[in-house]
Parts: structure tokens; sequence; C-alpha cells
């Protein structure tokens, strides 16, 4: 990691989406860094003395692998405490509650690619990440003020309004009648799909600094056969101008924590813990799974009668043990956060 160090890296995939955002930063500067080019500019507080250092990055394709590796570099050369993925998606219609050019938060994103191909058709093993809460609860209640800069296709004079839910996100331009039903069918309240918050945030999650992500994207067009480019520019206008008066509307660093990033070592247990533990949860592995959200089908791996064990060694191997207690709060079994109180030691 180099001596870089920024507040905040917004991320968009295409041009048109990085050109929303520069036209809302102050006089940004535009710099090369690991054969990419980036602009900084620094984002002043509308009620503090105080201003955000912002770094906008712009790999310029579509995709998850993409956005995952932009990601990564932004993190090892700016270290940065928010990352925002900022830019245009799919909607899924629903009557008239969502309109073009309307904003989507993310509440979870689910990867929707990885799966098993079998003679019966192909199994999906989605794999799901949340933002950050307080960005996210900030997100959600922030009213859209913004005037844009770019008019509504429609010529309407409408606000856009603010969905919250879940955003399917995989490789692929969704342009068909078959893709959002099937997707729905295992996630009923889907809102959108798109192409980068997957591997945007997974890159966030795996870092050793920990950034707190967001991702904050209007609605051009609702991934069907009518698919086009006629409400791209307003709706990366929408996008990006709400993301930037959110940032302005307040400090989300503290000055305590500004540049130190919060590092978690993975925790360990002795062997002797894990046992008792997993002796000692019984059936309530069931709703353990389902409060750190574990898919399905890897639930449906575990070996009968050692589902605990294999609970334990998938929050170890994601460095979630550190979520366990809070988890046991949960489902009010306080004799397990004794046991891990009492006996748990950090490596």
């Amino acid at each position: 990691m180099t001596n870089q160090q920024t507040d905040v890296v917004i991320i968009t995939a295409l041009d048109k989406e990085r050109d929303a955002v520069l036209r809302y930063l102050d006089s940004p500067q535009q710099i090369q860094s690991k054969n990419r080019i980036v602009y900084k500019s620094n984002l002043p507080h509308d009620n503090a003395e105080s201003f955000y250092q912002v770094v906008l990055l712009c790999p310029g394709k579509m995709g998850n692998v993409e956005a995952g590796i932009a990601t990564t570099q932004a993190i090892d050369v700016w270290n940065p405490n928010l990352i925002i993925l900022v830019g245009i998606m799919g909607g899924v219609e629903n009557g008239d509650e969502r309109y073009l050019g309307d904003l989507i938060i993310s509440e979870q994103i689910v990867g929707y690619e990885q799966s098993k191909i079998t003679d019966i058709g192909i199994e999906r093993r989605d794999e799901v990440l949340r933002p950050d809460y307080t960005l996210f609860e900030a997100a959600k209640n922030f009213p859209f003020n913004g005037k844009t800069k770019v008019p509504r296709p429609d010529g309407k004079n409408k606000l856009p309004s603010i969905h919250t839910g879940i955003v399917a996100s995989g490789e692929k331009v969704i342009a068909d009648t078959q893709t959002i039903p099937e997707l729905q069918s295992n996630w009923s309240k889907l809102i959108g799909v798109e192409m980068e918050s997957y591997g945007a945030a997974l890159a966030a999650y795996k870092a050793e600094s920990r950034p707190r992500f967001l991702m904050v994207k209007s609605i051009c067009d609702w991934a069907n056969p009518d698919k086009n480019d006629k409400w791209q520019d307003y709706a990366a206008d929408v996008a990006a101008v709400f993301v930037i008066n959110l940032l302005k509307s307040k400090p989300f660093i503290s000055q305590a924590d500004k540049h130190q990033p919060q590092i978690k070592k993975p925790l360990h247990y002795t062997g002797k813990i894990k046992i008792q533990f997993c002796r000692h949860l019984g059936a309530d592995w069931q709703d353990l799974a389902d409060y750190f959200d574990i898919p399905a089908y890897h639930c449906s791996q575990f070996s009968q009668g050692r589902e605990c064990q294999a609970i334990w060694e998938w929050l170890e191997n994601r460095n979630k043990l550190y979520g366990l207690k809070e988890a046991l709060d949960f489902l009010e079994r306080q004799d397990l956060v004794e046991l891990l109180n009492v006996n748990n030691k950090v490596s």
C-alpha cells in the first residue's frame, strides 16, 4: 500500500458516468496512477469547515471483473475510507412505483453468475454482499433535491424517487424477457440489475483496510427488448448529483478515523472452544445461517450432523467470527456468548 491517502473513491464503469460526476466536482485535477487516468478534487461540506478529498476512477469498461480490479487498485494506491459506485443500471418494472431516471440504492447485492450446470438446468449459487450500514441509511433518507444539468428525455418536471432493495449483479447486458423473471423467482424483492457492484463490493470486503462501500445508480432502461440509450445521460447525471450532494451534506468520516484503516486480524478460538460451541449450538445452526445470509446451496452441502462445524468454518474462512457474539445475542444464546467471552483468544 502506498502513502497516498484519500477520503472517498468514486468509481464509474463508463465514460458518460465519469463525465457526469466531473460536472459536479470543483476544479478536478487529472493525474495518472497505475496506468489509469484518475481525477482528484476537494469537496467541501455544506455545514462544516471541512472537506473530502475525492478521487474519481473510471475503468471505461463494464463488468464485475473490471470493477473488482479497479477497486482493488484504488484501495492499494489511495487507501480510501469510503468507496462509492455511481452510474446507470437496468430497473425492474413494478407498475407505477418506479420510473426511468429514479435512483436505486442497493440494500443487498446478489452476485448471480456462479452456478452449477446439470442435465435438468442451471442451479444458481448466488452470493450476497451488503453495503455499509451507515452510508446506506444516510443515502436512503437523503432527499433528491439537486438540479440536474441534463434534461429529462421525456421533458417532464419530475424529481427522481429513491428505491432501496435487492440488486442483481452479473456479467451480461440484459435485454430479454426471461432473465428478470428468473432472477425474481429467487429474489422476489429484486429492484434492479447491473454489472459492477458485486465485483467492487467484494474487493472492498476482502481488502485489509475494509473501506466502507455504497452503490448508487439510476434507472436508464428496464433490461428488456426495448432497451436503448435514450435515458443514459440523464440517469448518469441523476446518480452523480445525488452522490455529490450526499457527500456535501455531512462528514461521514470522523477526524479520529481519518486515514486510519480499520484492519481486523483474523479472530482465533482454540479447537477446544470450537468443539464446545458446536456441541451446544444444536438446531440453532439454521437460525445462525439465516442471520449471516449463508446461501441455501452452501447449507445443502453441509454434512449431516456436522452443520455447526460447517457454519463455524464458513464464518472463519470469511473472517466473520467477529460478528458471532452479536448474532448469538440476537438469537438469545447468552450461554454461547459467555463461552466465547471467557475463552476467546485473539491471535
